[in-house]
């Protein structure tokens, strides 16, 4: 029997060692999601707690047959968005992706060989997140789950349920009010 799920068959008998084992694992990657939402370490220490929380009481209602991962970090998108509306302020989001997979917000970054444009690298990044505070909470999770996830537009619409079409109009209208404020601001050229 996989290791995996025989710890999810234990936390549904209330064993909270493999509580702790399983939770464990994924640790970072939901302080990671939180993190990345929210921008402020005490705020994602704080919703990682409330995901664990959320976990722990409905494990028991966890299908054995599908993929855990996945559903943890449901919880953990659905929670970001629900602390988000229940303090009513704007979150930040990283910028630090993977710009190997070629999906970056920003074109072409700086080479981090000359420190000087690593300098002005960061400081635009640091823009970038203040600018996405003003999109909207959907568009900022959306742009969130595709580039700092990596998340496929398939994998988003499982996880926000919603159809596919949606998700992919939301990330084409967060870049194109990303693209607009930035312009506005006069940090993107035509």
């Amino acid at each position: 029997m996989d290791i995996q799920l025989n710890l999810i068959r234990q936390c549904k008998k209330n064993d909270r060692n493999a509580f702790s084992l399983l939770l464990g694992q994924y640790e970072s990657d939901v302080y990671r999601i939180c993190y990345g939402y929210t921008r402020h370490h005490e705020d994602a220490l704080d919703i990682a707690q409330e995901v664990f929380v959320k976990v722990f009481r409905a494990i028991e209602t966890f299908d054995e047959s599908r993929p855990f991962y996945p559903w943890l970090k449901k919880i953990a998108v659905n929670t970001c968005l629900n602390y988000q509306r229940a303090k009513q302020m704007g979150p930040m989001i990283s910028l630090d992706y993977n710009y190997e997979n070629g999906l970056a917000l920003i074109d072409e970054l700086p080479s981090a060989d000359n420190p000087e444009e690593l300098v002005l690298s960061r400081s635009m990044e640091e823009t970038i997140a203040a600018c996405m505070i003003s999109l909207p909470e959907s568009y900022r999770m959306a742009l969130m789950l595709r580039y700092q996830e990596d998340m496929t537009y398939d994998e988003m619409a499982s996880l926000m349920d919603q159809p596919l079409g949606t998700v992919k109009s939301n990330v084409y209208r967060a870049r194109n009010m990303l693209k607009g404020i930035l312009k506005k601001n006069g940090l993107l050229e035509v």
